[in-house]
């Protein structure tokens, strides 16, 4: 009875319909047109060519016949480029001093908005994103409570109270400054400072304010560079002794940027060139001009491609798919639906009945858990942790 069931289970999947493909990357740099206008013809025998050629670059050229016509497609050529992640949450102190000395270094030092640095040194990326200011310099600070013993804002330093009992680690102070720290303003951490509270039982977090830094995708073309890149900065401001993993993996990507390169002149010379070559007929000039003036890098796949479809108002033109009348739109995850698609959703994949696989290289992990490649200090105090940013698996 058993072997009854699984061969009807068998047979019911076979009976299935294929899936239509959702989604490819390649999708995002290219350009595809169904030359299903009356009176275009296909000849491929002819002898297609593989690649276009324009000025100094090339692109891959790709044409076939399917149930909707004769399709046209222009991509931009891949390449591998392995990457490596790295991040975490946690306490960050950034001085004047150590901000030098990371310049010193080769590290460049931008603003993105009010709370963001971004950090880069050759091809790795640090952003670093800090919470809210409440100052901008050390003048914004003051000293307040009954001994001095608080750091904050200077317009609040004075409303502060604050038990009038001294404590002897209040002499540790005088080793410090109040000031600016983050947007925070804080007692200013160093080595004697520190020391001088340890030495008094004293938690350097219950006297130290500081803003809790996320590092947001730190990346690197090279994983050895990412590695010793965060070393040296991490170095710099004092964290040297916390486990940190990173991703490795390899992407791929279009080797010219897309919007860099022009997609409308791509089509017409490849549309041009399959003219002259005999592959295709029938396209006029003026077509082949109302075809360029509406393609994009993107416009490729079911819902997307370019084709002589029926508008709303009962016209015909080059358009794309998803904006013809009554489009049978192909969405993740289900078959077709008539109605529209938001061209900013995932494009889908390209071609009837085209199986498409997942771009992404498979992720490799390199975990570091000890000596030169672990980080601690400082940040510590304050609570520091990792978060790993997974890199997706090719399948």
């Amino acid at each position: 009875m058993k072997r009854i069931v699984g061969v009807w289970i068998l047979l019911m999947m076979l009976s299935l319909p294929l899936a239509v493909a959702c989604y490819t990357p390649r999708d995002g740099y290219s350009v595809e047109v169904v030359l299903n206008k009356p009176g275009v013809s296909y000849n491929p025998g002819a002898g297609v060519p593989g690649t276009l050629t324009i000025g100094n670059r090339t692109f891959l050229l790709k044409v076939w016949n399917d149930s909707k016509g004769v399709r046209v497609r222009v991509e931009i050529p891949e390449k591998i480029e392995p990457t490596a992640y790295w991040s975490y949450s946690g306490a960050l102190i950034l001085t004047t001093d150590n901000l030098s000395e990371l310049t010193k270094l080769g590290w460049t030092i931008a603003k993105n908005g009010s709370n963001v640095n971004v950090f880069k040194k050759g091809n790795v990326t640090l952003t670093i994103i800090f919470p809210a200011t409440e100052c901008s310099s050390d003048s914004d600070c003051a000293t307040g409570g009954c001994s001095g013993e608080i750091c904050a804002p200077r317009d609040e330093a004075g409303k502060i109270a604050s038990p009038c009992l001294y404590a002897e680690w209040y002499e540790c102070l005088k080793l410090t400054s109040c000031g600016c720290v983050n947007g925070l303003c804080s007692w200013k951490l160093n080595p004697a400072f520190e020391a001088c509270l340890r030495e008094h039982g004293v938690d350097p977090s219950s006297v130290i304010k500081t803003g809790v830094a996320t590092v947001v995708g730190a990346t690197g073309t090279n994983p050895e560079e990412l590695r010793g890149a965060l070393m040296e900065f991490f170095s710099v401001v004092g964290i040297n002794c916390t486990e940190f993993t990173l991703v490795l993996n390899s992407n791929e990507v279009p080797i010219y940027n897309p919007e860099e390169v022009s997609a409308p002149e791509a089509m017409k010379a490849a549309l041009e060139k399959l003219q002259e070559a005999g592959v295709i007929s029938g396209l006029s000039e003026e077509d082949i001009k109302d075809i360029s003036s509406v393609v994009s890098w993107g416009k490729a796949g079911w819902n997307s491609h370019i084709g002589w479809y029926e508008t709303e108002d009962g016209t015909y033109a080059w358009i794309p798919y998803y904006e013809s009348k009554d489009p049978q739109l192909v969405k993740c995850g289900g078959g077709p639906e008539t109605g529209n698609l938001n061209p900013g959703s995932p494009t889908p994949g390209s071609g009837d009945g085209v199986t498409q696989t997942n771009q992404a290289a498979e992720e490799k992990k390199d975990t570091n858990t000890g000596g030169a490649n672990t980080i601690c200090g400082p940040a510590s105090i304050v609570g520091l942790s990792l978060i790993w940013l997974m890199a997706r698996k090719k399948r």
